[in-house]
Formats: structure tokens, C-alpha cells, sequence
């Protein structure tokens, strides 16, 4: 079956508030893919749910999609926006912030749980647990701090310093998936540096 991604819902929350903490690595990647694969593209808005834009990859539509419903509610953005479109799950890639990778670290699957993620579990409960995902590390959380306060705080200085070269890595990835599909994606990028494997 061929698996070559069509749908990126990238996730985070909307508001200035929000805007460069870590919950919102996803919106962060979205941006990026936006600037890289359709410049001067515009955001579209999506029955009030979303924000949209569309671009080509090797030939192919691709689409990135920013839910707007935050972040415990990004299943209803997901779900709407796909069936409208008829993009089946398989070819959707659900991209989010992860407390269990270290920052810098990311990994590609094609299917699995939410983890403590509840913007993964909202799009889970109704796309079901095989769509692929993009895991991005924000990691690790200080013991003293709980999750929701530390994925709603902003990066370190040295953690912003690299944060460019982390999302150049993750928009090649997601490139991949579009391009060669997730299987040679997860390949090239599924390893344990910042960096694709040759």
C-alpha cells in the first residue's frame, strides 16, 4: 500500500500566549513547512476549526493543517478537515511535543498509543491508533516541575539555540514522508543523533 503522506495536522494552541512555548513545537514545524513548501502561501481558514494551506511535493497535494480547537480538542479539526477531503488515516501525519524524548530527538511511527499526549488522544479517539505520528522531543522534564507546566513554558537559552537546526531536521522528515513515503522516512531519520542517518 502505498504510503506516501498527503495530510500533516500539526499540533499546538492558538494565541500569542502560547505561541513560542513548548506544547507548540507542531504549530513551530507548521510554519516552517509553510515558508518552505508553498512561500508566500496563505493560511486558509477551515470552518473555524483549523487553518490550512496547500502545496505540492514531487508532484503530489499535500496539505499542512494547524488545529484551532487547543490542543485537547485537535481530533475535531482532524477528523472534519480529512473527511471533507477524503484523506484516509493512513495518509495523515499527526505532529506534536514529547516529554518521553530528549529535545532535539525525534521519531517517526506508523501507529501506536498517545502516551500522555492529549492532543495525540483527542486525534486517536476518532481517527483511531493507526495514524502515523511525528514525535518531537522537548525533554526531559525537571522532576520538581509537572508536565502540564513545563510543556506550557518556553525553551532555554540553549535550547532555543538549537531549536532552528531541530526544526530543519523535522521538516526534512515530514519532506520525506511526503516524498518517499513514511517507511523511507522512518528509516532516514529514525536514529539517535540531530541529524539524518547518510
Amino acid at each position: 500500500m502505498e504510503d506516501h503522506i498527503s495530510l500533516a495536522v500539526l499540533l499546538g494552541n492558538p494565541g500569542g500566549e502560547y505561541e513560542r512555548t513548548r506544547h507548540n513545537i507542531g504549530f513551530m514545524l507548521a510554519d516552517l513547512a509553510a515558508g518552505r513548501l508553498a512561500p508566500g502561501g496563505r493560511w486558509r481558514d477551515w470552518k473555524g476549526k483549523g487553518l490550512y494551506l496547500e502545496a505540492e511535493v514531487s508532484g503530489r497535494k499535500v496539505v499542512l493543517l494547524k488545529p484551532q480547537t487547543y490542543m485537547n480538542l485537535s481530533g475535531e479539526a482532524a477528523l472534519g478537515f480529512s473527511a471533507f477531503y477524503k484523506i484516509p488515516p493512513a495518509r495523515i501525519i499527526t505532529c506534536y511535543d514529547d516529554l518521553a524524548l530528549p529535545f532535539g530527538k525525534l521519531r517517526l511511527r506508523k501507529d501506536g498509543s498517545a502516551g500522555s499526549h492529549n492532543g495525540m488522544a483527542s486525534v486517536i479517539s476518532v481517527l483511531g491508533a493507526g495514524v502515523p505520528r511525528m514525535r518531537l522531543g522537548i525533554g526531559p522534564r525537571p522532576a520538581q516541575i509537572p508536565g502540564k507546566n513545563f510543556v506550557l513554558s518556553r525553551f532555554t537559552k540553549e535550547e532555543g539555540e538549537r531549536l532552528p537546526g531541530f526544526l530543519d531536521t523535522a521538516f526534512e522528515a515530514l519532506n520525506a514522508a511526503f516524498e518517499a513515503g513514511l517507511e523511507r522516512a522512518m528509516n532516514r531519520y529514525n536514529n539517535d543523533g540531530d541529524k539524518p542517518v547518510p
